[in-house]
């Protein structure tokens, strides 16, 4: 028997893309090399670990000599069928090696070359030890091996140190035996140590009436009070995962003093219990969450009852969910879910921002915690190594089967998948741009829908021009809500000329942001209470330092892009790279002082924010302000709870946010993404002015947008004051049909990188004369320097190839045109000094 092995190594550029290689299986590990299990194999000189793919009885008649699988190092496979067919046709589709997509896929605990650590946790009976030693003396050795190493060690020093081969599958079985136990390095995290938990004491945890007595006989102390509510409701919603202390004191805003003086009072107790990690706080207030009597429209209801049936009937199918900014879309999302749930299937929730997760998470656990116990899986990139294993540990054991997260979690295992959610479809962030597998989120979800049976939700206020075009031509099927919930008015759009706005005296001296409408209208709501949002799509201090001598800026020496001043530091830093140095005093081109800060980022809006609004209090929420694990929450739950009155921040404030209080959007500069050279730069616009205007009135207080511009006749701004969405879809989609851009083609970046300039683009040149101009069905253009010419201290050359009729099968031939294009390269040309990489769907080209 032979097992085809996918391991995590580059694409090899031929027609069929790198599948794996062959191995053949000892018969002593037969019955465990099942499809979907990790296996231990030699590479060359080496080791690695991948994944088995595929079995076969007979030898490929290529392959001379076939070398062994040295183990199998799970008990049982970590992948099932339907995930390996669906994760082939990421690895085909994005032309990159089925390895490179499992590797992926699995969680850093699990992912190839990880080290186990083995302890020995019960001595063999010398009767037991006798009995191995006949009938399988390899344990006998590792048993008495292991008793050299109280504290455990690596599976990996056990066999380096004692000459082992292969012992995987030995320890396993002696695993199972009851003799050691195997530790996964996720396993260790300092996370699951035992934490202090506290409880409501057992007299008044299930007794109304003494819980009652209780808080009237502390009522005039409302931090006890406090507390005590809070563990009612943790028990109510969440009962298998009690508060640990310090969360508790952070929630409720109270001390350890209060803590204890409750506890003397026979009111709480304490537990020592191995603390499973919460992978997200409460970001709203109770009192913003109205848990029961909402009525859903007649416009969600049709929605629901036209997904609802396509699941019951087994109809895979994709559907687009097109509603005006605070139409309803979560509520839809969560009695889908429930539906589903409630069925027994499973739900994966897709969004693009972490900063929108701990919101959502909430509102999904409120809406389905009613009478039942709900656990929902977290998966995004500010969690700890420690809690993503655990997170996919829950999906792949099926104790639950929910997932919320951002792109990676379309490859959570989520057990008997029946619906998968893509909320704010049209987001860029879906899109994997920067390491291999270079996929999109989106379009991977509705894939894994569709050969799962399972129904694919996309929602958006502003759809991308690809998916609506999908929806409109019968491709997915176009769900619409037109009113806003609770009959909610959409908020009323001023558009302010920068070019005609009267300055405030303050501004005569400097380059300030905020205009003396704006001001007006910030004052006014400030007055009343009401919750501000403001819009900079820039962070930093200053986006430039120019020379007003010779007329450069300073820029990234790894970098083609200026550098942005930081006031934190007072460093400037590249957006790119990380590169960081201290504020330039003097010009590197003319050796000039005459230098000025150009350009506006939020911590400059901050700064001018304190001066002309000083009694305001205003949080600030960009990459700076949100790199620690944990500042989502606390700047989004410092907002929503009324302790701040202003919320500034990049596109981060623009998305899916959800705050009753909010009357008033302020836009600082709309006309940041409209000046990049990129197709889809008016798309984007249109979609963030009219995102950002969705975040005001979402209740009964009435909602204003104030948009700032120095193009107030564009479309994209014309036509998202009138939040008209269809409006710029048929004013854009003319244009692209003319220019032969998405949605009638697909994009293919090829990518050239290298450290000198000739190099890289003596290699574009030399592919590009592998690969002809035009074809039937594609249209090369380049190759040709972008934008950003240097990155990383690395240049760069591109090539962009339009494929059309792309939804006639030529998609594959192109593909294959281009593996055949790039191994003649790899053949003629290739060098260690270019790196080439291929970016199918490509959304940025700068």
């Amino acid at each position: 028997m032979y097992a085809v092995v996918a391991l995590p190594l580059p694409f090899k550029f031929h027609s069929g893309g790198y599948e794996g290689l062959t191995y053949s299986i000892p018969s002593e590990l037969t019955k465990r090399a099942l499809v979907g299990s990790r296996v231990y194999v030699s590479l060359g000189k080496r080791y690695a670990t991948g994944v088995i793919v595929g079995l076969t009885k007979e030898k490929p008649p290529e392959v001379k000599k076939i070398k062994p699988i040295t183990d199998v190092l799970d008990p049982v496979p970590v992948f099932d069928t339907a995930f390996l067919h669906w994760s082939k046709w990421v690895a085909s589709y994005y032309l990159c090696s089925w390895g490179e997509v499992l590797e992926t896929a699995l969680p850093e605990g699990l992912r190839p070359n990880t080290k186990m650590k083995v302890h020995l946790v019960s001595k063999p009976l010398d009767e037991e030890l006798a009995a191995l030693r006949l009938q399988a003396p390899k344990r006998a050795e590792i048993l008495a091996a292991l008793s050299e190493y109280p504290n455990g060690v690596f599976i990996s020093h056990l066999e380096k140190r004692h000459n082992f081969k292969g012992i995987y599958g030995q320890i396993f079985a002696l695993e199972t035996d009851g003799f050691v136990s195997i530790e996964k390095p996720m396993s260790a995290s300092p996370k699951t140590k035992k934490q202090r938990v506290v409880l409501l004491s057992e007299a008044i945890e299930n007794d109304t009436t003494a819980f009652s007595n209780a808080l009237m006989e502390i009522e005039r102390t409302p931090k006890q009070v406090g507390v005590l509510l809070k563990l009612l409701q943790q028990k109510q919603l969440h009962p298998d995962e009690p508060l640990p202390q310090k969360l508790l004191e952070k929630q409720v805003g109270t001390t350890s003093a209060v803590i204890a003086t409750l506890r003397e009072k026979g009111y709480i107790r304490f537990e020592e219990r191995e603390f499973k990690p919460i992978i997200h706080e409460e970001v709203l207030t109770h009192s913003e969450h109205d848990i029961t009597n909402i009525l859903l429209n007649d416009e969600q209801q049709a929605a629901i009852t036209s997904v609802k049936t396509a699941i019951d009937n087994g109809e895979a199918g994709t559907f687009l969910l097109h509603g005006i900014t605070g139409s309803g879309k979560t509520e839809v999302y969560i009695a889908l879910a429930k539906n589903v749930l409630e069925s027994g299937g499973g739900v994966l929730v897709l969004v693009p921002e972490i900063s929108l997760t701990p919101q959502l998470i909430e509102r999904f656990e409120r809406r389905l915690s009613a009478g039942r116990n709900i656990n929902i899986a977290v998966q995004h990139s500010k969690m700890s190594l420690g809690e993503r294993f655990r997170s996919w540990k829950m999906l792949a054991s099926g104790e639950t089967n929910i997932c919320i997260g951002a792109r990676s979690a379309v490859f959570a295992p989520v057990q008997n998948l029946k619906l998968i959610i893509v909320d704010e479809e049209h987001e860029m962030s879906f899109k994997q741009y920067d390491s291999t597998p270079r996929y999109h989120a989106r379009d991977a979800a509705v894939m894994r829908a569709h050969q799962s049976g399972a129904a694919a939700v996309l929602g958006s206020a502003t759809p991308s021009v690809e998916s609506y075009f999908n929806a409109t031509s019968g491709k997915y099927q176009l769900l619409t809500l037109t009113k806003r919930a609770q009959e909610a008015m959409l908020p009323k759009v001023e558009i302010i000329d920068n070019r005609k706005a009267p300055m405030r005296k303050e501004q005569m001296a400097k380059q300030a942001a905020i205009s003396p409408q704006l001001l007006e209208k910030m004052k006014d709501r400030l007055a009343k209470k009401e919750g501000i949002v403001l819009l900079q799509n820039r962070r930093g201090f200053s986006t430039y330092l120019g020379c007003s001598n010779c007329g450069d800026n300073v820029m990234c020496p790894n970098c083609a892009v200026t550098l942005t001043y930081h006031t934190v530091g007072n460093r400037m830093h590249c957006h790119y790279c990380g590169f960081m140095q201290t504020k330039s005093q003097v010009c590197p081109t003319c050796g000039s002082v005459r230098l000025y800060q150009g350009g506006v980022g939020t911590q400059r809006v901050e700064e001018e924010l304190r001066e002309i609004l000083p009694e305001a209090r205003v949080v600030r929420m960009d990459l700076d302000t949100t790199a620690k694990k944990g500042a989502y929450e606390k700047i989004l739950r410092s907002f929503a709870s009324g302790e701040a009155d202003i919320l500034l921040g990049t596109q981060m404030v623009a998305k899916g946010l959800d705050f009753p209080r909010v009357t008033l959007v302020g836009v600082v500069n709309a006309d940041t993404s409209l000046s990049l050279p990129d197709f889809r730069s008016g798309e984007r616009t249109f979609q963030l002015l009219t995102q950002v205007s969705g975040r005001a009135g979402r209740k009964e207080l009435p909602g204003e947008v104030l948009i700032q511009t120095m193009q107030p006749q564009h479309p994209s701004i014309q036509l998202a004051k009138e939040h008209d969405y269809v409006g710029y879809f048929n004013y854009e989609l003319p244009m692209r049909k003319q220019l032969g851009y998405p949605p009638y083609s697909r994009l293919v970046l090829i990518e050239f990188k290298g450290k000198k300039e000739e190099t890289v683009r003596d290699r574009a040149f030399q592919f590009a004369n592998l690969f002809p101009v035009k074809g039937s069905f594609y249209e090369r253009l380049g190759p040709s320097e972008p934008t950003i010419k240097k990155l990383r201290n690395e240049y760069r050359w591109h090539l962009l190839i339009k494929n059309f009729r792309h939804n006639d099968g030529s998609g594959e031939k192109l593909r294959r045109l281009i593996s055949g294009a790039l191994e003649l390269y790899q053949q003629r040309h290739a060098t260690t000094a270019v790196r080439v990489t291929v970016d199918v769907d490509v959304q940025g080209v700068l």
